[in-house]
């Protein structure tokens, strides 16, 4: 990962309230994922794609 995405990150994570992280990771994690494409990022799933229970890794790249 490179450090410009892992700012992005870091700065969408320290935004949200630590109820949020615990309670509800879906949403930070929604909104990290919408920070990463706001700042031009493209995020993709890995092929092949694991099934709908299991996380699949994410290609992430920078336009």
């Amino acid at each position: 990962m490179t450090p410009a995405a892992v700012a992005v990150i870091r700065a969408t994570l320290e935004d949200a309230t630590t109820a949020e992280l615990i309670s509800h990771p879906a949403h930070a994690a929604a909104r990290v994922a919408r920070a990463l494409e706001t700042a031009g990022w493209t995020l993709a799933p890995a092929e092949p794609a694991n099934g709908p229970q299991t996380a699949t890794h994410a290609i992430i790249t920078n336009r």
